[in-house]
């Protein structure tokens, strides 16, 4: 059992069903990620780095894309989703759009690579 299906088998099942779609499409746009434990969350990670997290808090659920750069790029997609430097706040009423999950998550990746590039 993976990191991540170890981490939804914890949750509510219309919590895990929500992340997992999240996960699902993640996988979709960067097949080559794979679960893992990454600063203490269930993650996908590209390349041996954090990709992206979704965790459930007490406000409702925080999307983290390992940097403060692809939330920013992402900002005039969120509709006011409340952000920080480093995760986006969602609810189950009030989902990430789907054009904005995909830019961070796209965004995530081209940093990793970049960062690697440069290495």
């Amino acid at each position: 059992m993976t990191e991540v299906e170890a981490y939804l088998e914890t949750l509510a099942q219309a919590d895990a069903d929500i992340i997992r779609g999240y996960y699902t499409r993640a996988l979709e746009l960067v097949p080559e990620a794979i679960p893992a434990r990454k600063y203490g969350m269930a993650a996908l990670a590209y390349r041996d780095r954090g990709l992206v997290a979704i965790v459930v808090r007490a406000h409702g659920f925080s999307l983290c894309p390992f940097g403060s750069a692809p939330i920013e790029r992402a900002a005039w997609l969120l509709g006011g989703l409340p952000t920080s430097s480093g995760a986006v706040r969602f609810t189950a009423d009030r989902l990430i759009p789907p054009a904005a999950f995909d830019q961070m998550v796209l965004d995530s990746r081209e940093g990793i690579d970049a960062r690697l590039t440069r290495s």
